[in-house]
């Protein structure tokens, strides 16, 4: 009977059943990635190359914060506001701060056992906040299996990236308004600064004094944690500026892990080593025009997204603008990298309501599993120390499918936003009312 429900009203598979697929994929990619270890002693793509760096997004952050050198020697481009969280964590858990990132590390179980903890708990409390009322329990207990074994997720859990914390103030920031919203706003501005593009949702709605509150409470933040960490902390804006133009900063396969953005392959073709490889197909002429073709696209869809938000406003709901720029931010360029695939939790119970909807479950369906499990490459890159094992190991560098689709599938996800947002139209005020109230209806997406 439900079969004949979910056809009659055009339903191509129910809520659970695809949330289910979902876990499944996930699952056999988790166990998957245990066998390997198992096996070899590291973990496989999409897992960063070098198995020496487990957890030490987390552990160079904690070692910079005991260095006043941060800004100056370092050239962090980490706000102030992350030392000082990952050092008042590290003293509540009575942890060191002397040694190297990797000495840290090796007398820091409190800290990461702690960071799991942490991992296993925010996409509870993301769960639990009111957007998601329309979800029944085995729903959202499916939803949460399915996010904490996501490549993302557990990319991120490898690197140690305090991005975690991210998805909960974002969802927040959504479900509140006035004070609060601009609050939230702020402080993920001093997470990572590209969430300052979330700022633009104040000048599309043309509400200045919010702008002015959320600029400011930003500000605040930023000189307050600053004069508590650093004295040079003004320097931070100089390495932002200097990172923001580095062009070989990060290896090749370093940018093919979890790529977010389609720069990635004008990262790659620009590249020396990337260049080198495909002048053996193309002239150096065709490269060039490779990468300008994949950067002209890509700033064309990016600035129609915004444009998209400025001229329908009127017709956008805050969580549809909110949703779009984050997906923007998602796409700027491969130093924002794959963990912002994470953030797009909290943007789900946006994303069902709109026309595309099962579109758009079918972009984050595709960014969520484990696509890295189709080798396209697998090459020895000799021995190498890989913490997990403790012990040297042959390593094999892998590259998989997810490297060349997720990009991809991440800009046509913005694209088909704007495409929805131009012919959008401004709802009647008994929709709004019903869009506030939802009833009770079949789950299906």
């Amino acid at each position: 009977m439900k079969g004949k429900e979910v056809l009659l009203y055009g339903r191509l598979i129910s809520r659970p059943a695809f949330i289910s697929l979902i876990l499944l994929l996930n699952v056999a990619g988790f166990f998957y990635y245990i066998y390997y270890f198992n096996k070899q002693g590291y973990l496989p793509s999409p897992f960063i190359y070098d198995k020496s760096d487990t957890f030490m997004d987390l552990f160079n952050v904690l070692y910079w914060a005991y260095d006043e050198g941060r800004y100056i020697e370092w050239g962090a481009v980490y706000p102030p506001l992350s030392f000082l969280i990952v050092r008042g964590w590290n003293f509540l858990l009575m942890g060191g701060g002397l040694g190297d990132p990797a000495n840290m590390r090796e007398g820091s179980l409190g800290l990461i056992l702690s960071f799991l903890l942490i991992y296993l708990t925010l996409p509870i409390l993301v769960l639990r906040l009111r957007q998601w009322q329309e979800f029944s329990l085995i729903q959202k207990i499916l939803i949460y299996f399915a996010v904490v074994l996501s490549a993302p997720m557990l990319f991120s859990l490898e690197r140690g990236n305090l991005i975690i914390f991210c998805p909960l103030i974002l969802a927040l920031g959504t479900s509140t308004v006035g004070t609060p919203r601009a609050f939230y706003i702020a402080l993920l501005i001093n997470f990572k600064p590209y969430f300052a593009i979330l700022m633009i949702y104040y000048l599309a709605r043309r509400n200045w004094r919010g702008f002015v509150s959320c600029a400011a409470i930003a500000g605040m933040i930023f000189l307050a944690t600053g004069l508590a960490m650093d004295d040079n902390f003004l320097v931070f804006f100089g390495n932002l500026l200097s990172f923001s133009k580095e062009e070989t900063l990060f290896s090749l396969r370093e940018v093919l892990a979890l790529p977010s953005s389609v720069s990635v392959f004008s990262y790659v073709l620009g590249h020396p080593e990337g260049a080198a490889f495909a002048a053996e197909v193309v002239t150096a002429e065709t490269i060039f025009r490779f990468i300008a073709v994949i950067e002209t696209i890509k700033w064309l869809v990016l600035g129609l997204s915004v444009a998209s938000v400025f001229f329908k406003n009127t017709a956008l709901r805050d969580g549809e603008i909110f949703a779009i720029l984050v997906v923007a931010i998602s796409n700027l360029g491969i130093w924002v990298g794959g963990y912002t695939f994470i953030l797009y939790l909290a943007l789900v119970p946006v994303l069902i309501k709109m026309q595309k909807k099962r579109v758009y479950m079918l972009y984050i369906f595709l960014l969520a599993i484990p696509l890295d499990l189709i080798l396209i490459l697998n090459e020895s890159i000799g021995l190498q120390y890989s913490y997990l094992a403790d012990e040297s190991i042959e390593i094999f560098w892998q590259l998989g499918a997810g490297s060349f689709i997720r990009p991809g599938i991440n800009l046509l996800f913005l694209l088909t936003l704007t495409y929805e947002f131009a012919f959008k139209v401004k709802k009647p005020k008994a929709e709004c009312f019903l869009e506030k109230h939802p009833a009770s209806s079949p789950r299906a997406f």
